[in-house]
């Protein structure tokens, strides 16, 4: 068995229960809701915590590293005495939250699709529905729902890796450390936003994608409307490309920076 299997392995025995857990939640979240639903009536009782749900999954990879980086803590010597590098070692929780985050979004997104079925017998009328656009659409919210999930668990990475050189520097007040550079990384990077530099690193590459709108109309109900929307590439290259070097930034500190 190679190493990095045998990782991967590790990784899901640590986490498995965190996995079951949190489909056992969305689960159970969706199942009182329909109930509600019945209760009252009322479709949208079910759709919206539904939805809500769905959405939390931006930040289930980053609840997944955290607590399963806070578990390596305590026992940091022996996680980073291994012989395997720190790419494998993050590399392997990664690939375990995304593949769990998938498991868990699936459902959730499975449920919401379920629930917008019924919010659609009850509100539209069947001339006003373009199924094939509401497919199209749900499946372009699921990969934002996936690509940010990855965005911000790598973000988690950096000021877990900050926090953990702090708390050898000055212990006492790493949590400060961390929050301070939290602040002034977030405000260098909301300024370099404003410039012409990110504008032309990020609006190319413009292709339509399929979008819809839901208005209201007096004579017909709610009705849904196409609308194409431009998304630019270049945001997608730019984030992906700042991703794996926050990556490689990360694993370099820790083989490098992170005692034990």
């Amino acid at each position: 068995m190679s190493p990095w299997v045998g990782l991967l392995k590790k990784e899901w025995r640590i986490s498995k229960l965190w996995i079951f857990t949190t489909v056992g939640i969305v689960i159970a979240v969706n199942i009182v809701a329909y109930l509600l639903s019945l209760k009252y009536d009322e479709p949208l009782v079910m759709f919206v915590p539904s939805l809500i749900v769905t959405c939390l999954h931006d930040f289930y990879m980053l609840m997944f590293m955290a607590l399963s980086l806070q578990t390596e803590a305590k026992r940091l010597h022996l996680w980073l005495h291994t012989p395997q590098p720190a790419f494998r070692l993050v590399g392997a929780k990664l690939v375990i939250a995304f593949g769990s985050m998938l498991i868990s979004l699936f459902v959730s997104a499975l449920f919401t699709y379920i629930a917008l079925l019924a919010v659609k017998e009850r509100y539209f009328h069947a001339k006003m529905w373009n199924h094939a656009l509401f497919i199209e659409k749900g499946a372009l919210v699921v990969l934002s729902i996936m690509l940010l999930s990855i965005h911000i668990a790598i973000l988690g990475l950096l000021y877990w890796v900050i926090y953990r050189i702090c708390k050898q520097m000055i212990p006492k007040m790493a949590w400060l450390a961390v929050t301070l550079a939290y602040f002034l990384i977030g405000w260098l990077f909301l300024s370099f936003m404003q410039t012409d530099v990110y504008e032309w690193l990020t609006e190319w590459g413009k292709i339509a994608v399929p979008g819809a709108v839901f208005k209201y109309d007096a004579a017909e109900g709610w009705i849904m409307i196409e609308k194409m929307e431009m998304m630019p590439i270049g945001v997608i290259v730019f984030y992906g490309m700042m991703d794996v070097l926050i990556f490689c930034a990360s694993v370099w500190l820790i083989d490098r920076k992170v005692e034990v």
